[in-house]
């Protein structure tokens, strides 16, 4: 019976003990209450009605981590330390033994300070859930960290090769200048706070992906429109191989322009392809010349100017090419006729009108064989001109718009 009274009486020592405990307040909840007892979060914290409240600003981290040039925005996460001074707020450092106190951010009044170059802001912490610092003479630390989407006035006018410069202005919303200012330092002249985030872009997928096909590309299509190895064929294929590599610079081209905003002024890259553009049209508008001047050689019997064959080292081909050698020795044969009398005069002289029209006409496929391979000289050579400066032409404009 002792023993059971014992354990009893144990049982109930250790129940009124946690009672005790549990209704028992720490230090910083007794400081929280000598504090917050009458103090209004909805009054600017300033004795003085007339007083300026003074918020210093200071950016303790930023990332990057969008840039959109087609919307002129950039996305970066962030976090502002704001700090100012509360009048309201004052304890005894010795008596409580407390320099920092953590509070709701709910329970203070904060200035209205927000990022206003930003069009979205995304507080990745509740505004329930933010706690502030507050010091003993009254100094309140906030930290605002958030995910920012700032305009940013681009200019992409040397593309892929840029580098911008975002401005981030943060300051009171409804506060006028006398009654809060923000500050970055002691010698700052207070207003609003600007930031300038500078970026500069890593040209190397735009080079790999977009310039250097582009200019492989149009590369071999001048090849393709100037090779000398279709003057047996067709060569309206050399046209379409260059309307073909038309469309496919466009499509590159519209890639570009997706990406970059809608100014009046194309950006390097965008003058690149265009300039490959040009140089590919120019070239099938030559190509096609070529194509009719074959088609005169071949059906009108077409002259090149002596300027032209003195151009491709050809002045010693142009009796190959004359109009009138036919007619020539046609009279040659003509004077070099025989005339037959006697019996069978009849049957020889239409034998030998035979013969001679035999001999006019390998003459004649003479004549055209040896003007034809002329002309193939004379073609081929314009091909290789034409192929030599379209690709030194190129690679000039290339030179030019990259070195920019």
């Amino acid at each position: 019976m002792g023993l059971l009274l014992k354990f009893v009486f144990f049982k109930l020592i250790i129940f009124f003990d946690s009672f005790k405990n549990s209704n028992a307040i720490t230090v910083a909840e007794q400081l929280k209450d000598v504090i917050m007892r009458g103090y209004d979060n909805s009054i600017r914290p300033v004795i003085n009605e007339r007083d300026v409240l003074t918020v210093n600003i200071s950016l303790n981290s930023m990332s990057v981590l969008v840039l959109d040039p087609a919307e002129e925005t950039v996305t970066f996460s962030s976090e502002f330390i704001l700090q100012w001074q509360d009048q309201f707020i004052s304890w005894n450092k010795s008596e409580y033994n407390i320099t920092w106190l953590k509070l709701k951010e709910s329970f203070l009044r904060t200035p209205d300070t927000t990022v206003s170059t930003s069009i979205n802001t995304n507080y990745l912490i509740d505004s329930d859930e933010r706690y502030v610092s507050v010091k003993h003479d009254g100094t309140v630390r906030q930290s605002m960290y958030a995910v920012f989407v700032n305009l940013c006035d681009m200019n992409v006018d040397k593309f892929p090769y840029d580098e911008q410069t975002c401005m981030v202005k943060i300051g009171p919303w409804t506060y006028t200048l006398q009654e809060v200012t923000c500050v970055s330092g002691p010698d700052i002249e207070p207003n609003e706070i600007y930031f300038g985030l500078t970026v500069k872009r890593r040209p190397q997928f735009y080079v790999w992906v977009l310039l250097i096909p582009t200019y492989i590309i149009t590369v071999v299509c001048i090849f393709g429109l100037f090779t000398s190895t279709a003057n047996h064929g067709l060569r309206e294929e050399r046209v379409n191989l260059g309307i073909t590599t038309l469309l496919s610079s466009a499509v590159i081209l519209q890639i570009v322009a997706n990406a970059m905003p809608k100014t009046s002024q194309l950006p390097l890259l965008g003058n690149f392809i265009l300039a490959e553009i040009f140089v590919v049209a120019i070239g099938v508008l030559f190509a096609v010349l070529v194509l009719t001047l074959h088609q005169r050689a071949h059906t009108r019997e077409w002259k090149p100017p002596a300027w032209m064959l003195w151009i491709l080292r050809m002045t010693g081909s142009s009796k190959f090419l004359s109009r009138n050698i036919t007619k020539i020795r046609h009279k040659n044969s003509t004077a070099e006729r025989v005339n037959y009398t006697g019996e069978g005069a009849y049957l020889f002289r239409n034998l030998d009108e035979s013969l001679q029209s035999v001999r006019e006409y390998i003459q004649e496929e003479d004549r055209d064989y040896f003007r034809e391979l002329t002309y193939i000289k004379f073609f081929d050579r314009l091909d290789f001109l034409l192929l030599v400066i379209f690709q030194v032409g190129n690679a000039l404009v290339t030179l030019f718009l990259v070195k920019q």
